[in-house]
């Protein structure tokens, strides 16, 4: 499904625009009608196995960093509460309510280079892409509004394949998305499997995406399959990954979130393979996302 919508979220006033199992993951792929996700093309050859310390080589002195404001993972993913509409309207408006508004398109001189996640009121940016080389023309497009925001660059992790920006500029808080839990995805899932009559003895759990600097996100359900997966992307092997069977159609840019059913995000997309309704989505769990951003945010701070 194709979703689109205006000034959604409590958006800051903008400011100017800124010239702004082992599988080998294929290219986009298109299916039939329905919902939709693009999984990714490639996966930057920077990106290693993911580890305790994702490369962060550096440690932080405790007593002279600063407190992060990365928020932590939610205690659990709450009780997803369904109604007359059914499942799959009610995790809609769940995903539009809890992570659509903090959802940006990273730019570069104008350029869509990726997806960002707002984690922060005071602007802090999670991505899968990696800057090659200085800040300047880096900028953060909110893809419902279209707002657009100068962006830095606080640190960046190639073997996690992720990066921290910070918006500037924006004078009041940010709309920011609204994380879960990877570690309690299957207690989450029993629980809700007890309270609704529509959803079947699974795990659910639904991929967005976005693509160019479009003021639309694609939306596509599908069901977890494996939460600790290595694959090969690029000659390099990624591991602790969560598997996902999805549906996909329109292809849209890596880094998009994956989310449960309450829209809270859980992991965020590195590859997929397959075709049709077939394709395989396999996605950084989200509380190890969380690790990376708060160590890069802590070395900023504490090199500042």
């Amino acid at each position: 499904m194709e979703a689109s919508a205006k000034n959604q979220g409590d958006e800051p006033p903008a400011g100017p625009e800124t010239p702004a199992g082992n599988d080998t993951p294929a290219g986009p792929h298109r299916a039939g009608p329905g919902r939709v996700v693009k999984i990714a093309a490639s996966v930057t050859a920077g990106i290693l196995a993911l580890g305790l310390g994702f490369g962060l080589t550096r440690l932080i002195d405790p007593s002279r960093a600063a407190v992060s404001d990365i928020p932590l993972p939610a205690k659990s993913g709450g009780v997803f509460v369904e109604d007359d509409n059914g499942t799959g309207q009610d995790s809609e408006s769940n995903i539009f309510q809890a992570t659509a508004p903090g959802l940006v398109h990273v730019t570069r001189d104008g350029q869509a280079v990726g997806i960002g996640l707002v984690l922060t009121r005071s602007g802090k940016v999670l991505t899968t892409y990696q800057p090659p080389g200085g800040t300047g023309g880096l900028g953060a497009r909110y893809v419902l509004s279209g707002k657009t925001y100068h962006a830095t660059i606080l640190g960046a992790d190639p073997a996690a394949g992720l990066a921290l920006l910070q918006m500037q500029g924006g004078g009041r808080a940010f709309p920011t998305v609204q994380v879960g839990n990877s570690r309690t995805l299957i207690h989450d899932a029993n629980h809700v499997n007890q309270l609704s009559y529509h959803l079947p003895g699974e795990v659910s759990d639904t991929a967005i995406g976005t693509a160019g600097t479009q003021k639309t996100l694609v939306i596509s359900t599908g069901t977890l399959i494996a939460l600790d997966t290595t694959v090969k992307v690029g000659g390099k092997s990624l591991t602790g990954l969560m598997k996902s069977v999805v549906q996909s159609s329109p292809a849209t840019e890596i880094g998009g979130p994956l989310v449960n059913l309450n829209g809270q995000v859980i992991g965020i997309t590195l590859a997929g393979s397959g075709s049709g309704v077939n394709i395989t989505n396999y996605a950084m769990p989200i509380n190890q996302a969380l690790a990376v951003a708060r160590q890069l945010d802590l070395r900023a701070r504490h090199t500042s």
